[in-house]
């Protein structure tokens, strides 16, 4: 049934691309926003049923040593969304250069006197930077999360953090 579900919503996200190609209105991509997140919250949910996370989740629980199959269910359960996202993310130096034009361009208009068109542009200009602040950040987000991890992972993990791991994928399953 999850499988169906899933095949339904991608359908739906993808119906839904397709009108914004067509109409090209803010609610058709606010539509396809919605779909998108329905889409994500079916994939999430429906990754455990996907993996055999009860094994693991009895070895973190007993401290016992975990195998390096273990170890890569664990990393995909855990950072696997963070790995997937550094590796297939090509905008990150986009949106930095473009960020950093931005902010030459805010330099630039500094010097002028705050008339009503610089002080538009401005807004303007800061419009755009925060939107690609946003993907900036996301993208720096997921890569030191996968860090500490790995940080966190490099050696034995002690009791606490192997409870606290498997309460984090019993939590992902609930």
């Amino acid at each position: 049934m999850a499988d169906q579900d899933f095949a339904a919503t991608v359908t739906e996200a993808l119906d839904a691309a397709a009108q914004c190609a067509g109409a090209e209105t803010s609610h058709c991509y606010a539509v396809l926003g919605v779909r998108l997140d329905e889409l994500e919250t079916l994939a999430r949910k429906s990754l455990l049923s996907h993996v055999d996370y009860h094994p693991l989740v009895r070895k973190l629980k007993e401290g016992s040593a975990l195998t390096p199959d273990d170890m890569a269910t664990l990393r995909s359960l855990v950072v696997g969304d963070a790995d997937y996202y550094i590796k297939y993310d090509d905008d990150f130096d986009r949106s930095r250069s473009e960020l950093l034009k931005i902010v030459e361009q805010i330099r630039q208009l500094q010097s002028n006197e705050p008339d009503a068109a610089t002080l538009m542009h401005v807004a303007v200009l800061c419009r755009e930077a925060t939107t690609l602040l946003a993907a900036t950040e996301h993208y720096l987000e997921q890569k030191e999360r996968v860090r500490r991890f790995e940080d966190a992972t490099r050696g034995p993990l002690d009791r606490e953090a192997a409870r606290a791991l498997a309460r984090l994928i019993e939590g992902m399953a609930a």
